[in-house]
């Protein structure tokens, strides 16, 4: 488990254009505080488990959510 510090979270263009509609923002919040397999490739953070993949990326203390799918 790797620990990931930010003090806000945002969304990106391509995320509200592609994936808000499959998984909702609140949903998005509450699996980045609750799934425990997160993977760090670069500034990149992949959170997933058996129902849900989100891809994110660190930049300035800012979480930016990418991608949001249902598997």
């Amino acid at each position: 488990m790797i620990k990931i510090f930010f003090k806000r979270i945002s969304k990106s263009e391509h995320y509200k254009e592609k994936h808000e509609h499959q998984v909702p923002w609140s949903k998005v919040i509450e699996l980045i505080f609750t799934i425990k397999d997160k993977r760090r490739k670069g500034n990149k953070i992949q959170i997933e488990n058996d129902r849900f993949y989100i891809l994110c990326e660190i930049d300035n203390e800012e979480l930016i959510v990418i991608n949001a799918k249902r598997k």
